[in-house]
């Protein structure tokens, strides 16, 4: 599959470099959990990122269904999911140059639309576009949040130095809203109290919604 930059993002430098951070990010990483990247480059001034094609479709399908339905995954099913992505998650946590030096990406991202499920049931991790990482040439302003507010651990979320851990959180919404087939999103009557809510507020069990 092939993914292009807009024409009026391509005339921004630091858009262009976004873009290619994406591709910086992803060609490093060689994981059956995560989108493969073939080839970065441009045709007729376009620029292109060329990827493996999922045939399948994200979570954020599944929990849609769930949520019309009422129901929830099987838990087995929803470990198995979580446990995969997981798995490509550590790869690209645990990643190093060919110095050895570790590469520090996070993606910070992590929401149901970058969990792709294949038809044959294989996860992949996609979208490495606000990842953060040691070979990123733009880096993100301190302070500065990026990514799904609903699915962003509290330290993200007040800006603070991120770890591996903060993708684990996340992963650990996806697994509590697949086992329960509801939205983890606190309730708020605006944005900032709905921020207040996450950080300070501890996550509910399961047993606690069911």
């Amino acid at each position: 599959i092939l993914k292009t930059l807009r024409s009026k993002v391509a005339s921004d430098p630091e858009g262009v470099e976004d873009f290619l951070d994406e591709a910086r990010i992803a060609a490093t990483l060689n994981h059956p959990n995560i989108v493969s990247i073939y080839e970065v480059g441009t045709w007729r001034g376009v620029y292109i990122i060329a990827m493996e094609f999922i045939r399948g479709v994200p979570l954020s399908h599944f929990l849609r269904e769930e949520h019309r339905n009422r129901s929830h995954l099987p838990y087995p099913i929803a470990a198995r999911f979580i446990r995969d992505a997981a798995l490509g998650l550590a790869h690209a946590h645990q990643a190093k140059n060919i110095q050895g030096e570790s590469l520090n990406i996070i993606h910070r991202d992590i929401s149901p639309q970058n969990i792709m499920i294949r038809d044959d049931g294989v996860i992949k991790v996609v979208d490495f576009g606000i990842a953060k990482a040691a070979n990123r040439a733009q880096r993100t302003q301190a302070g500065f949040v990026k990514g799904k507010l609903s699915y962003m651990s509290p330290e993200q979320l007040v800006g603070e130095p991120l770890t591996s851990q903060s993708d684990q959180f996340s992963l650990g919404i996806l697994l509590w809203e697949m086992s329960t087939g509801r939205r983890y999103t606190p309730s708020g009557d605006n944005q900032a109290e709905l921020l207040q809510r996450v950080v300070e507020e501890p996550m509910l069990p399961i047993s606690a919604v069911q």
